[in-house]
């Protein structure tokens, strides 16, 4: 058991604090995107989930709470009467602590934000019309162009008439499918965990850097999700000529974020970046998934004795 949760506590570092630097610096990551947000994805599960491993092993440890109610470990477990009860026992108990503390913080983030979503939809629907076409389309009587969506049911796409009024049609429906993409792909879920881990596990190196770096990457595989429907000509026209949007660091728009990586991102569109183009490095990542999986299952099968 002590030799099972040393091995997971380096697998835990390694998720933890080293996968996310070293996913950071790949540099196809800018025209990979959308693979790179799903080895970020990959990663966190990773991390999470070797945490959640190495606690039950913690506290099923005897004389842990979780060892007198499995009776499998006392057959894998004999003669587990020793000296080191106490202090066993001490680390169960910081080790669910601590994880009590991260579940509490990580909950309340996430709280926040759904209540200030609903009350952003609340606002929006008080001033905004509904137009026939688009049917997902919220519409805003303001002259500056912004375009962002908000996760509901109903009308999840929020623009202002100013939009209508400086961009061309073209430009107008990349947009949308811009907006569309991140509702396909659930982003804003995505997000929203991401920010409530940043919160709940502020020491792990691997979610500080996913929350750095999956908000461009979102944007980026919407970005190609509307070059690949309508070309990248009207993307870049529409993302010169939109206003910064009213978003919160977590929500989502084909203006969001500060100017200069709206700039960052037009200039990988017009040097003709290709997101449908597979390169060595993007097949090895996604290659490395799965078999990091599959190590990580076979650890989890070496536990059970």
């Amino acid at each position: 058991m002590a030799g099972n949760i040393v091995a997971l506590a380096v697998l835990a570092y390694l998720t933890g604090h080293v996968t996310g630097p070293a996913l950071a610096r790949a540099r196809w990551t800018r025209r990979h995107p959308a693979v790179a947000v799903a080895l970020w994805t990959s990663a966190l599960a990773g991390a999470v989930l070797v945490l959640l491993t190495l606690l039950i092993l913690l506290l099923a440890w005897p004389p842990g709470p979780l060892h007198t109610w499995i009776e499998h470990l006392r057959s894998c477990l004999p003669g587990h009467a020793h000296t080191g009860e106490l202090g066993t026992l001490a680390v169960a108990a910081l080790s669910a602590g601590v994880v009590a503390w991260g579940l509490g913080r990580g909950t309340a983030r996430v709280s926040r934000t759904i209540a200030g979503r609903r009350k952003h939809r609340e606002m929006v629907s008080l001033v905004a019309r509904h137009p026939e076409e688009p049917a997902d389309v919220r519409l805003i009587e303001h002259p500056a162009p912004f375009v962002y969506c908000l996760p509901g049911r109903f009308r999840p796409i929020v623009m202002t008439t100013g939009t209508l009024e400086r961009l061309d049609a073209l430009q107008v429906a990349a947009v949308l499918e811009h907006e569309r993409a991140h509702l396909r792909h659930r982003h804003h879920l995505l997000l929203a965990v991401v920010d409530a881990l940043g919160t709940a596990l502020p020491w792990s190196r691997t979610v500080r850097r996913a929350r750095a770096e999956l908000p461009a990457l979102v944007e980026m595989a919407a970005d190609d999700a509307a070059a690949r429907r309508h070309g990248p000509v009207p993307v870049i026209g529409a993302l010169r000529l939109l206003a910064p949007a009213p978003l919160q660091p977590r929500d989502l728009g084909a203006n969001a974020g500060p100017r200069q990586r709206l700039e960052q991102r037009i200039a990988r569109l017009e040097r003709g970046t290709c997101a449908c183009r597979s390169s060595a490095s993007a097949t090895a990542a996604l290659l490395m998934t799965p078999l990091l999986g599959a190590v990580l299952i076979a650890v989890l099968l070496r536990l059970s004795c």
